[in-house]
């Protein structure tokens, strides 16, 4: 295995372990506060799982133009930076 795949296996498995990990937290903060889903939980949620693929994509698909990726990401920032109720 050459430098760039190892850096490239090593890029996915840490966007994964976010997943994961990021996931679990989530679910364990719901838990802790005794709460159901909303949009905030939601939003979190989406976050912890939509930029970790990104990631993955633009990672492993190498053809996927880089401005098709910046929009993606204004897309996120947009949805995480849009009104959130205080509940």
């Amino acid at each position: 295995m050459s430098g760039v795949e190892w850096i490239r296996l090593t890029a996915v498995a840490g966007a994964t372990v976010a997943m994961l990990g990021g996931g679990w937290l989530v679910f364990a903060r719901l838990k802790a506060k005794e709460q159901g889903f909303g949009p905030n939980s939601l939003k979190a949620l989406g976050l912890v799982l939509f930029l970790p693929a990104l990631v993955i994509i633009g990672v492993v698909i190498p053809e996927f133009k880089t401005e098709t990726l910046a929009a993606l990401l204004g897309t996120v920032a947009g949805y995480v930076l849009s009104h959130s109720e205080a509940d």
